[in-house]
């Protein structure tokens, strides 16, 4: 699978804005969403957005393509695990000059939590680029985790183990020991996957 540097996104989505007809809003996740707003330099596959683009987006996609020789595949992806509250949240990106696109992004500790749950390896190299260039608060971490990600699905301990190994990487020894005592009561809304 082709894999795209920040720089690609930002050509890609610029030739983009310069041929739609109409206003286009996205929200971006993942890791484009990291790469555009948050200074991860990691590469990514795709543009990941949490809403469903509007059918006009196509044909500008297609000419950017054609124009630039970059083919970034855009979509919906359907099944992401976000903070509760995240689309209160959401950041504009204004330091680009387009005309008719919209980008908004998860806050980044909302964005760091919807890649922590996955736990692959890259999305946590892209927390931690997130970092670098923007240091996280660990109170806000472990407010949203308790309170925001109990909606989330699948396996609890995994979940939470992710959380703690995130937050070792981030801020250390100490501070995951104690996550790991406070964490002990986060339970999901879905008993039913243990």
């Amino acid at each position: 699978m082709k894999q795209f540097l920040p720089e690609d996104l930002l050509e890609f989505l610029q030739k983009t804005d310069e041929f739609l007809k109409a206003n286009c809003d996205l929200i971006v996740i993942g890791g484009a969403a990291a790469s555009l707003a948050y200074g991860a330099t990691r590469t990514t596959t795709d543009i990941d957005l949490a809403n469903e683009p509007p059918k006009h987006l196509q044909e500008a996609l297609k000419l950017a393509s054609k124009e630039t020789g970059i083919t970034i595949p855009v979509s919906y992806a359907g099944q992401y695990d976000p903070p509760y509250n995240f689309v209160s949240r959401l950041k504009t990106i204004d330091n680009f000059e387009f005309k008719m696109l919209k980008l908004s992004v998860p806050e980044q500790h909302d964005l760091a939590l919807m890649k922590m749950v996955r736990g692959y390896e890259n999305d946590i190299q892209a927390i931690e680029e997130m970092h670098e260039a923007q240091p996280f608060d660990l109170e806000i971490f472990i407010e949203r985790f308790m309170s925001e990600m109990t909606q989330v699905i699948g396996n609890v301990g995994m979940i939470r183990l992710n959380f703690l190994l995130m937050t070792e990487k981030l801020f250390g020894s100490d501070a995951m020991s104690e996550v790991d005592t406070i964490t002990e009561a986060w339970a999901p809304l879905h008993p039913a996957h243990p």
